[in-house]
């Protein structure tokens, strides 16, 4: 069947359509798994982070063979081109050493050496404010894992607003973000380069995007209001399911088998797009690790087979479908991929995940590689939503862009 999806993106379903290149994301090999990165035991997977505060990296290793990994950083500038400084010009201290805090699962069906890393430590600090790349490699100098996260230096005030679009063709379907940046303090001569404001929604980084120029240079403020670049479709809440209690299941768990490893059958989903919108309290894509059989959940939660499903409907035939979520980085691959089933009449995919809370959607992709975020959940202004806005700045001869203001709005208030 030829593939239409593109002729129904404005006329018939009004999902999102990501424009552009997206901002690439390392996929991690398949026995690196559940992978938390998070500021002062706050589980966001926005890794924001201030001098004095501590983020933590956790994942686990499921080959259990006390593998050895070492990290590294690198120093980027406000579009994620990497600097040209010195590591000494943003370290104190050194990097490329080994992780040394790991620990072994405990009374799990799946067997798997859990991995922590927390910064700054003893040999690792970092000094300037800005964009950073954590690597994570493997005694071969493979590359296992890579986060980004951003350093922060409050130096400017930023207040943050969201509204629904004033577009007639994106008024239900889309949010703005409007925002007010304080220079007060700072030497700027030349705002519209020295300054480089940055969103993104839901601690996504395919969303990432920056917010262009200012509509208004008045009083040593700049203001962002109504443009194309501060504007996002809204997509809807996500779905959830709760593994907690691995034996018998949670939320949205309908069954649950007991086989080399625990498989739990979630509840079938339906496509939610041109249905009405029905207000669903989520974590915004995110996921919790947990377990009700033990005490630690690092090292005594366990890994279960979880089957997803959706109800296929004549479009969804056009194209390719994934599950997504903050667990797999909204990342679209084979491993997360949805295939038909003749005999229930669904679409299926089976992921191996650690015992918690979790946050889902369905994504999409066509023939020629197009990705459809919103295809089947559908846009609907009322989603609540996560937005962050970050202001850098680069000084007069200065090297590099530096993060001196985070703000921060939920949609829940939106036009308040």
């Amino acid at each position: 069947m030829k593939i239409m999806i593109k002729q129904k993106l404005f006329f018939l379903l009004g999902f999102q359509l990501i424009f552009g290149q997206e901002l690439s994301v390392f996929s991690p090999p398949e026995h690196i798994n559940s992978v938390l990165f998070y500021v002062n035991e706050q589980n966001t997977s926005l890794p924001i982070v201030g001098f004095n505060e501590q983020i933590t990296l956790k994942f686990d290793d499921l080959n259990a063979d006390d593998s050895v990994y070492y990290y590294t950083i690198e120093r980027f500038d406000a579009d994620w081109k990497k600097t040209n400084l010195f590591r000494a010009e943003y370290m104190d201290g050194y990097d490329d050493i080994r992780i040394q805090n790991m620990s072994y699962s405990i009374g799990t069906l799946q067997s798997y050496i859990h991995y922590t890393l927390t910064l700054p430590n003893a040999q690792t600090r970092l000094k300037k404010s800005g964009n950073y790349m954590l690597k994570i490699w493997d005694e071969s100098r493979n590359l296992v894992l890579r986060k980004r996260f951003l350093v922060a230096q409050q130096s400017s005030s930023v207040g943050v607003r969201l509204q629904r679009s004033q577009q007639i063709e994106e008024i239900q379907t889309h949010q703005s973000v409007q925002f007010v940046v304080n220079l007060d303090g700072l030497n700027v001569r030349l705002p519209e380069k020295q300054i480089k404001p940055f969103i993104i929604q839901n601690q996504r980084w395919q969303t990432w995007r920056q917010a262009g120029k200012p509509t208004y240079n008045l009083n040593n403020q700049l203001q962002f209001n109504y443009t194309h670049e501060t504007t996002f479709a809204a997509g809807n809440e996500y779905f959830f399911f709760d593994t907690q209690d691995i034996r018998s299941g949670g939320g949205n768990v309908a069954r649950v088998f007991r086989d080399d490893l625990f498989i739990s059958v979630l509840n079938p989903q339906w496509v939610r797009s041109g249905r009405p919108y029905t207000y669903a309290p989520d974590i915004n894509g995110d996921f919790r690790i947990n377990t009700f059989q033990g005490i630690n959940p690092n090292t005594e939660s366990d890994y279960s087979k979880v089957v997803f499903s959706l109800f296929a409907e004549d479009f969804l035939f056009d194209g390719e479908h994934f599950v997504v979520g903050d667990f797999n980085q909204h990342i679209i691959s084979d491993k997360n991929k949805l295939n038909y089933n003749l005999e229930s009449g669904r679409f299926e995919a089976e992921l191996l995940l650690k015992q918690g809370i979790y946050n889902y959607k369905f994504a999409s992709q066509d023939s020629d590689g197009t990705r459809y975020d919103n295809l089947i959940s559908g846009n609907y202004w009322p989603t609540e939503n996560d937005y962050w806005v970050l202001i850098y700045f680069r000084s007069i001869g200065a090297r590099c862009d530096e993060l001196i203001g985070v703000g921060n709005a939920n949609a829940k208030d939106i036009g308040l």
